[in-house]
């Protein structure tokens, strides 16, 4: 069982295609030092836009915006979860988050396994494939005494990710996501709670919210923080912002004790 109680501070922003702009726009919204344990950025934080801006932005693991994590994660003293990078390596780019301990040591890094396609209601396709080579590997890391799985936004819909990693002793799932409008509406808040009942885990999920400039499509918001009987902790609405919750291991473990699973 995890060791003491987490908080958590999910990061609700509007990220456009200027990585400088970005990283700024965020550190206005972060907690105080000392606030939280954990400290969740959605996906494409630091860039959000077209094919060319993000290869424009692509960088390696260790890069400047690795360093601007680092840096954050020791002046806040907390873990931090960059959700995702547009990570260069030779010349594939791969969709990355990035968990950083609170001296500034990277931790683990997870590749997006599922690539988002979709087409729209007004005929727009979303493609990641045109972006983004696929990761392969699922990837646990410890956050504070927390076994927590990682993942990125179309990872969602895949529930035998999640299923592997309750298997493998996950209290806490991290879902950093872009998840459109569109699909947000129908689709974001049922999926969510559903990875934190059947799996009876805390999920922690930054949203982006805004238009992305570089393709017009609009970002859904409302960032979620859901406990392992599936109730809402805390949600965002539409706009830049953040929200904080404090996950509790003995609720975790009262839960399984009433349903074991």
């Amino acid at each position: 069982m995890a060791r003491s109680p987490l908080r958590v501070v999910a990061v609700q922003p509007a990220s456009g295609p200027g990585v400088a702009a970005n990283l700024t726009a965020i550190e206005a919204l972060l907690p105080s030092p000392g606030s939280a344990d954990l400290v969740v950025l959605p996906e494409s934080f630091a860039c959000r836009g077209a094919r060319r801006s993000l290869r424009r932005a692509a960088e390696p693991v260790g890069g400047p915006i690795t360093q601007w994590l680092a840096a954050t994660a020791v002046r806040l003293g907390s873990w931090v979860l960059g959700g995702s990078i547009p990570e260069r390596d030779g010349t594939r780019i791969f969709n990355t988050s990035l968990l950083l301990d609170p001296r500034g040591r990277l931790r683990a890094a997870y590749r997006k396994i599922h690539l988002f396609r979709v087409r729209l209601e007004d005929g727009t396709v979303v493609s990641e494939h045109a972006s983004f080579a696929p990761g392969n590997a699922p990837c646990l890391a410890r956050i504070g005494g927390w076994c927590s799985g990682l993942s990125i936004c179309f990872d969602l819909r895949f529930s035998e990710l999640y299923r592997g990693y309750a298997a493998q002793g996950a209290e806490l799932l991290l879902i950093p996501s872009d998840f459109t409008d569109e699909t947000g509406r129908a689709h974001w808040e049922v999926l969510l709670r559903a990875r934190a009942i059947e799996n009876q885990c805390w999920v922690v999920a930054p949203n982006q919210c805004g238009v992305n400039a570089g393709t017009g499509v609009r970002s859904h918001g409302h960032s979620l923080i859901v406990d392992p009987w599936g109730r809402i902790v805390a949600q965002a609405g539409t706009e830049p912002g953040c929200l904080a919750a404090t996950c509790d291991p003995e609720l975790t473990a009262a839960i399984r004790r009433r349903m074991p699973m």
